[in-house]
């Protein structure tokens, strides 16, 4: 599964478990709003709580839930919780490469791409679960004025 998957996975998580609030959420009900099996929801909360953001009650009305408000959580937060590669990756070619363009553009890129990344995080880091709930609880209110 892609990172970017993982990703959008997660936010959707920790959507539904803002959505309910308080209330203890199963990895199967979630699952079902995602449209995925609870074992890739169980993969990606085990990553959410090793970072501190949801917390998981085993047994009979057990379940996960935030463990902050949604406005305290930033999209940078959970991006950096499951603890992905880079988003780009340059292939290395050693200096016996034929192509001199092949040898020398990793370094450039690289530079270019980490400065993307960099960038990425922080836009990230201005956008909270809370504003992101508030866009879709808005596109829901007007699904249901059709």
């Amino acid at each position: 599964m892609a990172a970017n998957s993982r990703f959008a996975i997660a936010v959707h998580t920790l959507g539904v478990l803002a959505f309910v609030g308080d209330k203890p959420v199963s990895s199967g009900l979630i699952a079902k709003s995602v449209g995925t099996n609870p074992v890739v929801i169980r993969r990606i909360m085990r990553k959410l709580v090793k970072h501190g953001l949801v917390e998981v009650r085993m047994g009979t009305g057990g379940g996960s839930r935030l463990t902050k408000p949604p406005s305290e959580i930033s999209l940078a937060a959970i991006y950096e919780s499951l603890e992905e590669e880079d988003v780009f990756e340059v292939p290395a070619l050693g200096e016996d490469h034929c192509c001199p363009i092949g040898r020398s553009v990793r370094p450039v890129l690289e530079e270019v791409l980490a400065a993307a990344q960099n960038e990425m995080r922080a836009y990230l880091g201005k956008i909270s679960l809370e504003n992101v709930m508030d866009s879709v609880n808005a596109a829901i209110v007007v699904g249901k004025s059709r």
